[in-house]
This record gives C-alpha cells, sequence and structure tokens, in this order.
C-alpha cells in the first residue's frame, strides 16, 4: 500500500498521482477540491514524495528526507498556511528570492501554498513568471478550496489534480438520467439541447441539484482524464460514453474550466440562487466556455 492509499477522499487523485511520479513530475501543480483537511494531507505527502530520495514508490517514509519532511524541518520544504488571511505580494517576492536559492539537502526545493486562493491579484501577476519558468530545481505545490477565485493566467500555469466532488454519486440513476442528454448536448454544440436539459434540472429540488452538479463536475473530471488519455477508472462509468465523446470534442484547457465553473454555479445555488439564473449558466455561459 503507498501512501497515498491511505489517505481521504479521493482514490483517483492519488493513483493520478502516483502516476504521475513514475514520469516527470510536472514543477507547478494545483490540487483542488472542497475538503481543506484532505487537501492539506495530500500535500503534504507529494512534498515528501518530490524529496524523497529512496528509488522505489515515492514517498518511502524512512529515507531521511522524508523523516524530515515529517518531522516539519525538511530545509528545502517551505509550507504557506495563512488560514483565511489575505497572501500579500510581499510573500511572492519571498517565495521568488527563497527558491532563487539552490536547495540545502538535495537535488530538489519544494515549495507548498495552502488556500492559494486567497493570493491578491499582485501576488498572483508576481509569481506568474516562477510559476510558468521556474528554476530547474524547484516544485510548486498550491491547494485550492476555489480554485475558480484564481486568475486564469495562474490556472493555465498548472496541472491540476482534484479531488472527487463530494456530492458525486457514480450511482445515482436520477443524476445520470438528467446528465446523459445535457453532456450528449454539450459534446455536440447544440445550445438549445443545453437548454432543455437544463430545464429539467431545475426542476430537482435544491438538495438534489447540488448532487446533480457535483455529478456534472465528476463528468467533467473524467472527461478532462479522458482527453489527457490519463488512464484512470471514470467517477461515473454509466456516462462513460458521453464523457469520452465529450473529450474528442472539447479541448481539456476548457474542459478544466467549465469544471471549475460549475463548482461555482454549486456554490451559488448554495446560496439560494435563482432558478432561471442557473438555467442560464448551465445553458449560455457553459457553451461560451467550451466554444466561444
Amino acid at each position: 500500500m503507498s501512501a497515498f492509499d491511505r489517505l481521504p477522499g479521493g482514490a483517483a487523485l492519488g493513483a493520478s498521482l502516483q502516476n504521475a511520479l513514475a514520469g516527470r513530475f510536472p514543477q507547478t501543480v494545483l490540487l483542488t477540491g472542497e475538503d481543506s483537511a484532505a487537501l492539506a494531507a495530500y500535500a503534504s505527502v507529494l512534498a515528501a514524495a518530490l524529496l524523497c530520495e529512496d528509488g522505489g514508490a515515492r514517498p518511502c517514509g524512512v529515507c531521511s528526507s522524508c523523516r524530515k519532511a515529517a518531522a516539519g524541518v525538511h530545509p528545502d520544504l517551505t509550507i504557506i498556511d495563512e488560514g483565511e488571511n489575505e497572501l500579500k505580494v510581499e510573500l511572492a517576492r519571498r517565495i521568488k528570492a527563497e527558491n532563487a536559492v539552490i536547495p540545502n539537502d538535495g537535488a530538489r526545493r519544494v515549495t507548498v501554498i495552502h488556500h492559494a486562493q486567497n493570493l491578491n491579484p499582485a501576488a498572483q501577476n508576481a509569481l506568474l513568471k516562477e510559476l510558468e519558468e521556474p528554476p530547474a530545481f524547484a516544485f510548486f505545490l498550491l491547494t485550492a478550496e476555489q480554485p475558480g477565485a484564481l486568475l486564469e493566467t495562474v490556472r493555465s500555469r498548472c496541472m491540476k489534480f482534484s479531488l472527487e466532488p463530494p456530492r458525486a454519486a457514480a450511482d445515482d440513476a436520477e443524476s445520470t438520467a438528467l446528465l446523459a442528454p445535457y453532456l450528449a448536448a454539450l459534446a455536440a454544440g447544440r445550445e438549445e439541447g443545453l437548454m432543455q436539459a437544463a430545464l429539467a434540472m431545475e426542476k430537482t429540488p435544491r438538495r438534489a441539484l447540488l448532487g446533480v452538479l457535483g455529478a456534472l463536475q465528476a463528468a467533467l473530471r473524467d472527461a478532462v482524464f479522458a482527453a489527457n488519455a490519463l488512464p484512470q477508472p471514470p467517477l461515473l462509468p454509466a456516462l462513460h460514453g458521453q464523457t469520452a465523446t465529450l473529450a474528442r470534442a472539447v479541448p481539456a484547457a476548457r474542459l478544466l474550466s467549465a469544471y471549475d465553473f460549475t463548482g461555482e454555479l454549486a456554490a451559488r445555488v448554495s446560496r439560494n440562487a435563482a432558478a432561471a439564473a442557473v438555467t442560464c449558466a448551465l445553458t449560455s455561459d457553459m457553451f461560451r466556455i467550451c466554444f466561444l
């Protein structure tokens, strides 16, 4: 059993990270999901894996680097967690300065930024160049419960890995029945079909609609993985045909934007967004994100 297998909230995420570690791991990663504690756990294990000195499965948990990372004393690991406080440009400048220095212990330096959505625009802009072209030894792990709050220029520079949406119901027949025509219309670029499917979703009770939106996020996640040819089992096997077709019709970057937008829409529904606004968002806004 790997260290990732023991983590909560997303077997698919753990498998994705293990697969990525087996190859050339991206230097800038964005971990997203609603469970901040789970995101922190994944970031911690992933940071240890990047610093691990063992040649086998990482993190090994026994080498000097793994022990230092677990104890919070690794000189090449910086963890930034300011809770819900705003992260300002001074912090971004400090991060850049620290990553201009070669590592102390090994070949890599890892910087973890929790609640990255709290980076203000000036701080995000200050980090853009660092995230896009980091030094060869520098790795950045950002966690965000609300990735849509990050600038698109920041999100586009990150490889994104997501926790399974907690509201997704892979075996929910109602969600499958509502989403199948919606995903088919989205893949075909039929705005009228999107509206018809969205109107059907609108008739569901608010609590059920949140579940459908969670399932839609899961379907979009499956489509992103398919578009990137990542061999991961689908979260929604019943909709595998629709998500595979969607992956061929819409670029992966736009699917990621649609995934983020769906999370934002679920937050609006939680705040009692009007039904007509939800239908409009699922129709015209989703069409714009994917095709315009």
